[in-house]
């Protein structure tokens, strides 16, 4: 199966703002999967802040994207062929795909995707049921574990992770106080109970 993949590679490191011109875009013929690799159709990406500290050469929980390199990112996409027992062909997965495509994964620990079950909507799982919902959901409850009638502070409440934290702690009965920068995001925070 011949399928040629279109992405985006870090051309340079951003100076202050990220710009097209720090980024190329390639056409590139993809090989033949090899024994234990997933050949992915990439549907979503997510656009997300850490992408910013990725494309500079700082150290951080995972390693800089290289010069050369297409930019990660975080997204979901359909299996359309697989060499691979863990993975068949239809499956929607979920992980690093990067800006391109098509993706070809080993499937080990390094680029893993999780299968993702047919139960909800697309849209739910891209939203609160993704990295930031996530996020929110373990870091309050299993590393927070607040008790009803305790106070929760939120900064960057009217965030993406703030404001899920912010929801789930008013649903387990918290009294809930949100941070957010100017007048308009503290407005919404009023209008979402906070």
């Amino acid at each position: 199966m011949s399928i040629t993949n279109k992405k985006w590679i870090l051309k340079t490191r951003p100076v202050d703002l990220v710009k097209e011109s720090d980024f190329e875009f390639i056409e590139e013929v993809l090989p033949d999967l090899e024994d234990g690799q997933i050949l992915i159709a990439n549907n979503y990406l997510s656009v997300d802040p850490t992408q910013r500290m990725w494309l500079t050469d700082a150290p951080g929980y995972l390693p800089p994207i290289q010069i050369g390199e297409v930019v990660r990112s975080g997204g979901m996409g359909t299996v359309l062929e697989s060499k691979n027992p863990k993975y068949t062909e239809g499956d929607l997965v979920t992980g690093l795909v990067g800006w391109q495509t098509h993706t070809i994964s080993t499937g080990k620990a390094e680029n893993a995707f999780r299968v993702i079950p047919n139960v909800l909507p697309i849209p739910t799982m891209l939203n609160v049921l993704g990295t930031t919902g996530i996020t929110a959901y373990y870091g309050l409850l299993d590393v927070g574990q607040p008790k009803a009638g305790e106070t929760v502070l939120v900064s960057g409440a009217a965030g993406a992770t703030g404001s899920v934290v912010a929801q789930i702690a008013k649903i387990k009965e918290c009294n809930v106080i949100g941070i957010a920068g100017g007048k308009e995001k503290c407005a919404w925070l009023k209008d979402c109970g906070l």
